[in-house]
């Protein structure tokens, strides 16, 4: 206690005359507001590098200590406690953290420096002494971002009639974590005014959800009554923040398909441009149908051709019989059977019918049909 008390009288007299202090300590770090991004995929830690120096006259056994406001934030020093001759410094990092999706916050931190020890025989330093402390202050944040969500309910193929009306239908979840403005526009609203639809809504949808919360919103087409081509497009909606260019957009696809009005009309006129010829069953139908009609000409060529051989005959039998008549009377009182005889000959030779005599010879055109 007695070396004590003579080192605690003599030497500040001393270091005085040199110049120094007997106790004293700094600390800097080169950052003393920190941002934070807490986006769920870009949240990251950030280090602050910090030095902390002697300036007393003798060696001294110095600590870092942190605190930050509530428990939103972490303070993480990579080293704690020094032991540093007198004008030596040595640096340290302190990272700070954050959980991801938190709310936009600011927090107050300080880093603080104690020496605990001084002089070669170490000798504690009571809290409050002069010089043997030194505090850094600043304020730790956590950044606002933005994050969407974009889902339709029935993101599939939609077939639709001419007259009728298309609503897309679809949910915006702000999944950031503030107050966003949030669009949702068509990235192809000229190709599809160019295919013939047309947009009974606005073709945007905004709105301004509270973070974790989402809101309801349509966008609704029609198919004009006098549209008179088929329609197959992809109607292409994109979610994006107004607050925030740097966000990535949510995107959804859906698909719109209508037939021409024509195709139901009912007239019943037919047009090879409605007929698939490219099909099998097609092919086979339409080679059936002039099978038949090719195969009916004939029928009607043949029956016209025997049903004019066949009045010939009649009209050949008729005089025939009129020969007879003439013969019989002639040949009364002569010979009535050889008289017969003969002219029933005649008439054999004249009814003889031969289908031979369809092989041509009166022409048949058939460019005449």
């Amino acid at each position: 206690m007695l070396s004590i008390f003579v080192v605690a009288i003599f030497i500040p007299f001393g270091a005085q005359a040199q110049g120094g202090v007997p106790i004293g300590v700094e600390l800097d770090c080169n950052q003393g507001t920190i941002n934070i991004n807490v986006h769920p995929e870009q949240n990251e830690p950030v280090d602050v590098t910090c030095t902390v120096k002697n300036t007393g006259s003798f060696k001294e056994t110095i600590s870092v200590e942190d605190s930050v406001e509530g428990n939103d934030f972490l303070i993480q020093l990579s080293e704690s406690s020094f032991e540093l001759d007198a004008g030596d410094e040595e640096t340290f990092l302190a990272t700070f953290s954050a959980s991801p999706r938190i709310a936009v916050l600011s927090a107050d931190f300080s880093l603080n420096a104690s020496v605990d020890t001084w002089g070669p025989d170490p000798i504690h330093v009571f809290p409050g002494a002069i010089g043997s402390s030194a505090e850094v202050t600043g304020t730790v944040n956590s950044l606002p971002y933005s994050r969407i969500e974009l889902s339709v309910a029935n993101s599939g193929t939609r077939t639709v009639e001419v007259g009728e009306e298309v609503n897309i239908q679809f949910s915006l979840f702000n999944d950031g974590n503030r107050i966003d403005n949030l669009e949702v526009i068509i990235t192809n609203e000229q190709e599809i005014l160019s295919s013939g639809l047309k947009f009974v809504s606005d073709s945007f949808f905004r709105a301004s959800p509270n973070p974790g919360s989402s809101v309801e919103g349509s966008i609704v087409l029609e198919v004009p009554a006098s549209l008179s081509k088929e329609v197959n497009i992809e109607v292409m909606l994109s979610a994006t923040s107004t607050l925030d260019s740097s966000a990535e957009s949510s995107e959804v696809k859906v698909r719109v398909v209508t037939e021409s009005s024509s195709g139901g009309s009912g007239t019943g006129d037919f047009e090879f441009g409605e007929f698939d010829v490219q099909g099998e069953d097609s092919m086979a139908m339409i080679a059936m149908g002039v099978g038949g009609v090719i195969a009916l000409i004939l029928l009607l060529v043949i029956i016209s051709r025997l049903t004019k051989k066949a009045a010939g005959g009649q009209k050949e039998a008729i005089k025939a019989a009129k020969k007879i008549a003439k013969a019989e009377k002639k040949a009364a009182k002569k010979n009535k059977g050889k008289a017969k005889n003969i002219v029933q000959e005649e008439i054999f030779e004249e009814e003889d019918f031969d289908f031979g005599d369809l092989d041509g010879s009166d022409d048949f055109d058939f460019d005449g049909l």
